[in-house]
């Protein structure tokens, strides 16, 4: 075995469900969470250490109307508010080849969260992305500094015309993981949130089965290619 076929592929998500389903058919090292300066931290170490490319996996939300809850995206950029990071493109089409049923665009790498219809409608008008997300631009900019394969896999949980409700801002801890307990004191004070909150909870389901899936049916390495080498000429 090579030492190129030791190491992982690297893997930035949001949530620590995303992560467990990074890691779950083997191949991949996960790093997540809400706080951006720990999962920068994160991503740079791994990186340092030495891995086959960077991928950003997990949710996003739907920024076309005809994106719908388990909607698969896998990106060709990520656009961001200083510029766009191009994804690696034997990846991305290796991602593709697997998932035919996966919209090809760009994704845009937000610094907040989206969570109005209205703040969706505008991003999508003034960008052309298709989904938004939180990691996919710090991925991309680990991926660039390393000179990394980098793609990015992303399923539509929330469309672009549904806000997600305050409730469930409220619920996400900085270390990716769900406070059940703040998201029922959220809606104890804003109860006009439940039925949004029911709405997610059946969009999160189609959205993580649809990532299960593909996890599935990329294996261990996500699609990612072998490298091309390069013959060497000697005289």
């Amino acid at each position: 075995m090579t030492m190129l076929a030791e190491k992982p592929v690297l893997v930035a998500t949001g949530m620590d469900f995303e992560a467990r389903l990074a890691e779950k058919h083997g191949g991949a090292l996960a790093v997540y969470g809400q706080n951006r300066p720990k999962l920068l931290d994160g991503l740079h170490t791994h990186a340092r250490a030495g891995v086959r490319g960077l991928l950003s996996f997990g949710t996003a939300g739907g920024l076309l109307p005809a994106l719908k809850p388990g909607d698969i995206v896998v990106a060709t950029a990520v656009l961001t508010v200083d510029g766009a990071f191009e994804t690696d493109a034997r990846w991305t089409q290796s991602l593709l080849n697997a998932l035919p049923h996966a919209y090809a665009m760009p994704v845009y790498g937000s610094e907040t969260p989206i969570i109005s219809a209205f703040e969706k409608e505008a991003l999508a008008s003034n960008t052309g992305a298709a989904a938004v997300d939180m990691e996919s631009q710090v991925a991309a900019a680990v991926a660039a500094h390393y000179a990394l394969p980098f793609a990015v896999l992303r399923v539509v949980i929330d469309p672009a015309d549904r806000a997600v409700p305050l409730s469930a801002i409220a619920g996400v801890r900085e270390d990716g993981t769900t406070d059940a307990v703040a998201v029922l004191r959220s809606l104890l004070r804003h109860p006009r949130d439940i039925p949004g909150i029911i709405r997610l909870a059946g969009d999160s389901q189609k959205a993580k089965q649809a990532l299960a899936d593909c996890r599935k049916t990329l294996g261990p390495l996500f699609g990612l290619p072998e490298p091309v080498e390069v013959p060497l000429h000697t005289e």
